[in-house]
């Protein structure tokens, strides 16, 4: 499924966006989508669903995640307690500028938000030491609220207690051409994905010969590009692995790998577990829950 694009307007008086979100107006507009703006979002409590990339996994008692530019995902579900409260703050990367995050200040910021191309989600004891500062920003005006952000960024730069979410991410580049050129791969992947693709047929696509297409290719992503149709594909299964009741080698072909066999091997090389066992610790979340 390709993820809809989200256009976000800043707060007013303000370079980035603060939402709250209470029992009377829950955040539940849960449309796979993308955005160029970077995303934290603290859930005081309940319990719901990260569908992040090609991960689906479940949270309790509240959560806090930061996504990265472009991350694709779907809103995040929640199954509300009487006093919930969710907080969504969005802020491109460039916002203060396009070099602040390359100072040496902001060293552990700008590695932070490097992580977060994965989408992160941090513990609880995190969640609940920042709870206050997210939750009063959207009180604050001004230098104040920037500042409050800064500090809870600062803060997530320097703790350990956090885990990955998804292993598929698509770049953003600083060269517009070259990021139109990663554009029109990501799309017509999206569009594709479930046939044959050849490294051929890329490089025609973006108008370059096969050796420069894999150069450009590794250089802009720091993979290559087999083994980024790989996890795209496996991100996809990911999602048919949850919502349909399909046989493994059915989907399989339905995300376009030739064999059940290197479906399988690609899968675990990628999540890190085989399907029947990512099946089996979903329901366990779920149970658990």
């Amino acid at each position: 499924m390709k993820p809809v694009f989200e256009k976000i307007d800043p707060s007013f008086g303000s370079s980035f966006t603060v939402q709250v979100f209470d029992n009377d107006s829950a955040c539940h507009i849960s449309n796979w989508h993308v955005h160029p703006e970077i995303e934290l979002v603290l859930i005081k409590n309940g319990h719901g669903k990260r569908h992040v990339g090609n991960s689906i996994t479940h949270y309790s008692d509240g959560d806090l995640i930061l996504l990265g530019s472009y991350v694709p995902h779907a809103s995040f579900s929640n199954n509300i307690h009487s006093d919930n409260r969710e907080i969504v703050i969005q802020f491109k990367r460039e916002f203060l500028g396009t070099e602040l995050f390359d100072k040496t200040e902001f060293k552990s910021i700008n590695q932070l938000l490097n992580k977060a191309q994965h989408g992160l989600t941090f513990g609880h004891d995190v969640k609940d030491q920042l709870f206050d500062a997210i939750n009063g920003i959207s009180e604050k005006r001004g230098f104040e609220r920037l500042l409050t952000l800064l500090h809870v960024l600062q803060n997530l730069s320097q703790t350990e207690d956090l885990k990955t979410l998804s292993t598929f991410h698509k770049p953003t580049l600083p060269n517009p051409y070259d990021q139109e050129r990663i554009n029109a791969i990501y799309d017509h992947v999206s569009d594709n994905y479930q046939k044959s693709i050849t490294i051929d047929e890329m490089a025609d696509i973006v108008n370059m010969t096969v050796p420069s297409f894999c150069r450009f290719f590794k250089r802009a992503t720091n993979k290559t590009f087999s083994l980024f149709l790989n996890q795209y594909r496996i991100s996809q299964a990911c999602d048919l692995l949850i919502e349909k009741n399909l046989a493994v080698g059915e989907i399989a072909y339905q995300v376009g790998f030739q064999s059940a066999t290197y479906f399988n091997s690609q899968f675990k090389k990628i999540v890190g577990q085989n399907p029947a066992s990512y099946i089996k610790s979903f329901h366990s979340q779920i149970k658990h829950n």
